[in-house]
């Protein structure tokens, strides 16, 4: 009787359906990905092309990679769409494996860049970008330089509905509170989060809504504090991003596919995407440094004298426009964070 022949056999029909899937799966969501980047970027390249790139990081300025992070309500939304209601810097030290979350808040009155108006520096974005001009993340780049005396390398914008899908698709993030924390005021007339939002001390798992309506939070307590708290779900978020659980399921890397593609808006090619991914992933248990700029002598902001015209708004304490002291505590961030 003759042997039956290997590829006959029961386990390489398994184990050949098996190959075959995966590769399969993995085709799919190569391209996927490459339709994706091309997307979010407006690359003209070819889907194949964008996969087939080696990866380019980011050209570093002093061992340092900066890219700013806006978050706003989304297009056509009520309430101003495209102004920027989160702005950050996050400061990436690749050669000493440090990491800095610089937050700048909405309220900061600057000149308009390539303009002779003048606005709170949250309208930057929605000046440039409304109309067809397309040019808010340009602006909004140049306008942080100056701010933060940083080379300011790329930006991403994300709108509320993509922040909050990410979030319930990677299942919800965790923030431990070491005391509760409402907001009574500001989601009242709107209906918004319940009305009044409200939670608990401890740990609080956060749904999208949720973690949205923390971060949006600021009329019981103040802007300061609304960036210190978006740093914190954005650290979270980050986490379970590229946690294991995350990048092993099939389902929810599709889903984070499609909603990133949705809801987001970058000036990094599909090439720098990927290399600076691969450059950020080698950064091991980087260390964290946080800041918020703020009204206060250590936070080098103030509101200006009574009588201005201005409504509420925020300049510098060293005088409007006069940014120096705010670029050196951003260029000597690590340093200073050591001492």
């Amino acid at each position: 009787m003759m042997p039956q022949k290997f590829y006959k056999k029961r386990w390489f029909k398994i184990l050949a359906a098996a190959i075959i899937i995966v590769v399969a799966v993995g085709g799919y969501f190569s391209w996927k990905t490459g339709n994706v980047l091309n997307k979010i970027s407006g690359s003209k390249n070819s889907v194949l092309g964008s996969l087939l790139g080696s990866g380019t990081a980011p050209q570093s300025d002093e061992g340092r990679i900066n890219i700013l992070l806006l978050g706003m309500r989304g297009v056509n939304m009520p309430g101003g769409g495209l102004l920027a209601d989160s702005i950050m810097v996050a400061s990436f030290d690749t050669n000493n494996n440090k990491v800095a979350l610089i937050s700048v808040p909405r309220d900061l009155y600057v000149q308009i860049p390539g303009t002779s108006e003048r606005g709170k520096i949250n309208s930057v974005y929605a000046h440039w970008e409304g109309g067809g001009k397309g040019q808010g993340i340009p602006k909004m780049e140049e306008m942080m330089g100056t701010i933060t005396g940083l080379k300011i390398d790329h930006a991403v914008a994300i709108n509320f509905n993509g922040f909050k899908q990410l979030i319930d698709t990677v299942g919800g993030v965790d923030v431990k509170l070491a005391k509760p924390f409402s907001e009574v005021k500001q989601f009242v007339e709107g209906k918004e989060c319940g009305g009044e939002f409200f939670l608990p001390a401890g740990t609080n798992h956060l749904s999208g809504d949720k973690a949205l309506c923390y971060s949006r939070a600021r009329e019981t307590t103040n802007d300061f504090d609304r960036a210190k708290r978006q740093q914190i779900v954005l650290k979270a978020l980050k986490d379970k991003l590229v946690s294991l659980g995350t990048l092993a399921d099939f389902s929810k890397l599709n889903n984070i596919l499609n909603i990133v593609g949705a809801n987001v808006k970058t000036d990094l090619t599909p090439d720098e995407m990927k290399g600076f991914y691969n450059q950020y992933s080698s950064m091991k248990e980087a260390n964290l440094t946080q800041r918020v700029f703020e009204n206060s002598e250590k936070g080098l902001l103030m509101v200006p004298e009574a009588g201005t015209g201005l409504g509420y708004v925020l300049i510098p304490r060293a005088g409007q426009d006069s940014y120096s002291a705010m670029q050196d505590a951003c260029k000597n961030i690590f340093t200073q964070a050591a001492q």
